[in-house]
Order: C-alpha cells, then sequence, then structure tokens
C-alpha cells in the first residue's frame, strides 16, 4: 500500500456538493431502459477476464462432495478469541500507570502497549454510544473498497467490509468466523468450499450471498476494469474461478498448489445487485450518474455503514444494527462505537493541534514532531504515546522509463550520494533506522545476514556516473550525456505529496546531496491524488513516497515483477520475475526464504528504488481509549485490528 503512511484519493462526487447525507440506496437510477440494461449487462461479458474459458467445475454439489475429500480448515471469531485470551490477562502495570509514562526506550512503550490492549471486563466498563474521532491523513481513494491502494483505505475498508478470510496479528490466514460457517479444502489445497453464514445483509437490507463473492473476483480481474483496481488482482492470481454454487456456498478452484492460497480470499466484496448493472452501463466506474451515487451512498457489508462525507475533510460512519442483529437475535458482536467519525487533515501541524485538545482520538504522529509538539505536557493532558517497530519502509522511486535511471550504475551512484545521517538523524530525528531493501531485516524472508547498508561515498558516486557516460562536458557543474543525438543535463523532479510532514525537508536535503556530485534535483509538491495517478501512468522522474508491508512476501510481485500494476518505475529482471513464481508454488518456508532472499539481493544491486528507512509506527492515542495494538503491519490492517478499539466510561 502506497504512501508514507498517507491515503491515495479519487473523489467522484461533485466539487460543489461537499456533504451529502446518506440514504438508503434500494433503488437504481439508470440512463437505460430495463431492456437496454439487460442487452447490456449481457454484452459487457463478465465472465471475459477467466484465466482459463474452458474449465469446467463440477456442476453441482453433490457431484462436487463426490469428487474431492475435504479436510476442515481453522475458523476464528477475531474479537471473541482475543477477548477469551484476554480473560485472565493482568498487565504489568494499570492503565492509570501508564498514562503518567514518559519513555526513554523501547520498553517503557512495550510497557505501555501491555496496559492499554485490554478488553473491557463488564458491558458498563465500554462506552458504547460514543464518538471515535480518526485521523487520517489524506482522503480515501474511493468508497468502492475495490479500489484501495493505502493505508487510509484499508482502515475504511476494515470498518465497512467483510471478507471470508481474516489476517492475524502475526499475519496468518484464518477463516473469519464473523461471516462464514465453514472453510474445507481438498488434499493439495487448490480447491477450497466456503459456506458463509445466512444472517448477513447489506446495508441496503439484501441479504449477502455466495454470488457476491463470485460477482467481485470477476470484476477484480476483468480486462476492461484491471487498470481501475491497482491492489487487488495481483491478490487473485492463480485462481481459475470462483463459484457460487447456491446462495450460501462458493467454492475456489486455484491453478496450482501454493504458499499463499489461503490468503487469496482476504479481499473485500461489493453488492451484485449494485455493481452489476452500474459496471455494465459505466466501465470506467465515474462517469455515469449512478456511479456517482454509488460513490456517494456506498451500499456496504461490515460493522459500519457511511452517513456523510466531506471531500477531503471527514466520512462519518455509523454503526449498523443490521450488521450484528439478525431478526431480532444477535448473531455477531455489536461494534464498540456508536460513530466512527474520520477526520482528513492533511496539515500535520492541525492535526497535532487537534489531538493535543482532544477533538481527535488517534492520529499518527510525524517523526518530525514526536520528541517537540508531542512532547509537551499539554499534549499528554489528554493523550498518551506509543512506539513500534513496524515492516514498512520509504524509498525513492526511480522511473526507468525516464534515460537518467534506465542505467542502474547511476542508480546506485544515487543511493550513495544520500546523505542518510542528515536524513534520518536529522530530519527525522533518529526515530526510524535505515533501509537497505523492501523486506525488514527480523522478517523471516529477509536476508541472513542483512545486506550492508548503503553509506555516504561521494567518490563511489561520481566514478559511477562517469562509467555510465554522466558528465559535465561545459563546466556548468551539472553533468550531462548525448543521448539520441541530443545533450540531456542531467536536471529531474522529485515528487512528493504535499500531505507528507517530511517530503520538503527529504527533498532538499536530497537536492543538496545530488548537487554535490552534479546532478540537479527539483523537488515538486504535489496533491497526493495528482502524485498517485501520475506514478501509476508512470509520469514522473521520480518520487518519494513508501509502501505498508504485506504479510507475505508474494505481494511484493505486484511492485518489482515486469509490468506489475504497481510497478511504477518500470523496473524489469527476468531473474526476479522467475524467482517471484518459485517463491508462490515453494511449500516448504526455509526454501521459499531463500528465493525471496535472492531477490532482495538483486534488488540491492538494481536500486530500481533507493531504500532510505524502516518506518517506526508512531502513534497517539486518547487516555480514554483501550484495545490497541501493533504487529508487524501496524494497529489496523489485521483482525480483530480496529475493532477491538474500545472507549472507557472512566473519567
Amino acid at each position: 500500500m502506497a504512501d508514507i503512511r498517507g491515503a491515495l484519493r479519487l473523489c467522484l462526487v461533485s466539487a460543489l456538493a461537499l456533504l451529502v447525507p446518506l440514504v438508503g440506496c434500494k433503488g437504481r437510477s439508470s440512463e437505460l431502459s430495463e431492456e437496454e440494461l439487460k442487452q447490456a449487462i449481457a454484452d459487457f461479458d463478465f465472465d471475459a477476464g477467466l484465466p482459463d474459458p474452458q474449465f469446467q467445475p463440477p456442476q453441482t454439489l453433490e457431484e462436487l462432495d463426490a469428487t474431492y475429500p475435504w479436510t476442515d480448515k481453522k475458523i476464528t471469531l477475531p474479537l471473541a478469541d482475543l477477548k477469551k485470551e484476554l480473560a485472565d490477562y493482568q498487565p504489568p502495570i494499570t492503565p492509570q500507570e501508564a498514562m503518567k509514562l514518559r519513555p526513554t526506550d523501547q520498553a517503557g512503550y512495550d510497557e505501555i502497549l501491555a496496559a492499554m490492549k485490554i478488553q473491557p471486563k463488564s458491558e458498563n466498563e465500554a462506552a458504547w454510544d460514543s464518538t471515535w474521532v480518526h485521523h487520517e491523513g489524506g482522503d480515501v481513494n474511493s468508497l468502492n473498497p475495490l479500489r484501495m491502494s493505502s493505508v487510509g483505505d484499508s482502515f475504511y475498508v476494515a470498518m465497512t467490509q467483510i471478507g471470508a478470510v481474516a489476517a492475524t496479528i502475526d499475519i496468518e490466514p484464518l477463516g473469519d468466523g464473523r461471516y462464514i460457517k465453514s472453510w474445507q479444502a481438498n488434499d493439495d489445497n487448490t480447491v477450497q468450499k466456503i459456506v458463509i453464514r445466512d444472517d448477513m445483509t447489506w446495508s441496503d437490507g439484501t441479504p449477502i450471498t455466495a454470488h457476491d463473492w463470485e460477482f467481485t473476483f470477476k470484476v477484480i480481474i476483468h480486462p476492461k476494469l484491471l487498470t481501475m483496481f491497482p491492489a487487488l488482482p495481483s491478490g487473485v492470481e492463480g485462481i481459475k474461478l470462483i463459484k457460487a454454487y447456491d446462495d450460501h456456498t462458493f467454492v475456489v478452484f486455484h491453478e496450482q498448489s501454493t504458499a499463499v492460497n489461503d490468503m487469496k480470499l482476504d479481499f473485500p466484496i461489493v453488492p451484485k445487485h449494485i455493481y452489476e448493472p452500474a459496471i455494465a452501463e459505466d466501465p470506467t466506474l465515474t462517469d455515469s450518474s449512478k456511479f456517482q451515487e454509488i460513490e456517494r451512498n456506498p451500499v456496504v457489508s461490515g460493522p459500519y455503514k457511511v452517513i456523510s462525507r466531506e471531500h477531503k475533510q471527514r466520512i462519518v460512519l455509523q454503526r449498523r444494527e443490521d450488521y450484528y442483529m439478525h431478526n431480532g437475535k444477535q448473531v455477531r458482536e455489536k461494534p464498540y462505537f456508536k460513530e466512527i467519525r474520520v477526520e482528513i487533515m492533511g496539515n500535520p501541524t492541525q492535526a497535532l493541534l487537534a489531538m493535543t485538545k482532544g477533538d481527535i482520538d488517534d492520529m499518527e504522529v510525524p517523526p518530525t514532531m514526536w520528541n517537540t509538539e508531542a512532547n509537551r505536557e499539554d499534549f499528554y493532558k489528554n493523550n498518551i504515546k506509543v512506539k513500534y517497530s513496524g515492516w514498512s519502509e520509504s524509498h525513492l522511486t526511480w522511473n526507468l522509463g525516464r534515460p537518467y535511471f534506465e542505467d542502474a550504475r547511476v542508480r546506485r551512484a544515487l543511493s550513495y550520494a544520500v546523505n542518510y545521517d542528515a536524513i534520518l538523524n536529522g530530519v527525522l530525528d533518529g526515530i526510524h533506522e535505515q533501509a537497505n531493501g523492501p523486506f525488514h531485516p527480523t522478517a523471516w524472508f529477509s536476508p541472513k545476514p542483512a545486506l550492508p547498508l548503503f553509506t555516504t561515498d561521494l567518490d563511489k558516486a561520481r566514478a559511477l556516473l562517469d562509467e555510465a557516460g554522466w558528465k559535465d562536458t561545459d563546466a556548468d557543474g551539472i553533468r550531462d550525456k548525448v543521448i539520441n543525438g541530443q545533450k540531456n543535463p542531467f536536471t529531474f523532479t522529485l515528487t512528493y505529496a504535499e500531505e507528507s510532514s517530511t517530503g520538503e525537508q527529504v527533498a532538499t536535503q536530497l537536492a543538496s546531496d545530488f548537487g554535490k556530485i552534479g546532478v540537479k534535483l527539483v523537488p515538486r509538491k504535489v496533491e497526493w491524488t495528482t502524485m498517485q495517478q501520475q506514478t501509476r501512468d508512470h509520469n514522473f522522474d521520480a518520487s518519494y513516497s513508501g509502501w505498508a508491508s504485506g504479510g507475505d512476501p508474494f505481494s511484493n510481485d505486484n511492485i518489482f515483477k515486469t509490468d506489475a500494476p504497481r510497478n511504477f518505475g518500470q523496473y524489469s529482471n527476468k531473474q526476479v520475475d522467475e524467482l517471484f513464481d518459485k517463491g508462490l508454488v515453494e511449500l516448504d518456508r526455509e526454501k521459499r526464504a531463500t528465493h525471496y532472499q535472492e531477490i532482495a539481493k538483486i534488488l540491492y544491486e538494481d536500486q530500481p528504488y533507493t531504500w532510505l528507512y524502516f518506518r517506526t509506527d508512531l502513534f497517539a492515542f486518547n487516555k480514554k481509549l483501550r484495545g490497541y495494538r501493533f504487529g508487524p503491519t501496524g494497529p489496523w490492517n489485521y483482525a480483530p485490528g480496529a475493532m477491538s478499539v474500545w472507549k472507557t466510561t472512566d473519567k
């Protein structure tokens, strides 16, 4: 997922209607007649993306069960299981004691986290009618969950959508018992049968069925829609078919046995009854009045529904009674908050001021403010700070489609030119650790021993540029090279998001660093929406951004394989492509690790990115919040994640 924890944004709502109260979405507003719409659905051919159109699965459940012997796979109730785990838990200190701490090392922050991860012992401890005011640095990409691509998107999706499989805090896939009754697989895990619960409805009252899973899969892989979904298509690669056998049973047919087959069900679903006619009418997912209506008024499956949205300002979510109640009976745990208000503040100073005043309940604190504005007594009056080392990283993306960066010697030269001490200890105040590639050194798939860190070596940088033919031939202080008969000065633009709290300082430092080796960097600040679109279109020279970690290294093939959807820098290495393919099908974890370790070594030599640092998660929470925990992917991107957070009734 992209950004330095910012959010990708693409709003389809008119700028003249920023705040729109949302109501039910049972009706359909179409510019086509009923007959024209039926024909449009037939003409669109939703099966067009199936990798093997000739594949014929068993036609009935009886035939299916007679063909495959089944083994049950594990199903969990994420929050209920967490409550059982913590039932007898005694934290090392009380939350009240934790609030008084001002840690100077990680042990102190671990003590705070151990105190605050508790769940309520009784119903009266939780403030069920309260509002959680959650901060995001940028707007969500879209209220369509299939378009998620950033951390901000994933929080919205987690609050409003359901899925068949969930990841644990340790990034292990398990069946999500809130939504499925059984999960079975054949001997080699290439066929999986899922029976969903019959007590789930969309927010418009329509029952959620297995047909929604089949439909969503076909939408994600459809050739006319692939470019709409930056993150999800690679996650379902290798699935031949998802087939709904009845309203409650669907079966996943995989092309081969891989180490990540179980993870391939970890995607949100969309309502077939809404999206099928809308897509048939408008495959751009943007232009028609129907899709503008869907964007303003999404029909959701999860614990919260959208009540209102002010573009680039806030999204208001409300607890769905029909999520946890069905036919007058409680069937799932009641979400802790009556309302979640997502406050979107791109200005970190504004956000920190709101946090200090108690106007928002949580935020990710910029490293430039961690030891300054966020370390004052007025900040601690309402809040508590926690720190955790995650697996996310920040980097410079080099666009190899530009003549400046097509030579690996040039990219290595730029990596040697970076003053890492100035960035890590100056701009970032010593909070983050330097990175040497995409894989965190504590991950099982990272090279052992760790690859050496790049160090500042201007002589080596200059020598590499000379080897690559970039020399200052006119003594103007900027290197140049003749390409296709024309002299090109080595002057390029570094794009960074205006929402980034460190972008300007990092870009300024890099401009100074590269200037010392005869390379001119021009910083360019743009809105995150613009930056994301430019990187997708490969319409940039270089960018400063980052990726939040996936749970398994295979997810990086979406970034580094040739022509992958998020390969914004247009990197291509046949050996890397082959190693990703090998790592996918190797079932032995130790042998798998060797493939990804080799990938890391090749990327280290090729430097399609200059990796700057692994990000330490820096968060502040209001003192009344409880239940937050951190894993390698942060506090939200696992189950129960954000759903375990609650607000105490204590004064």
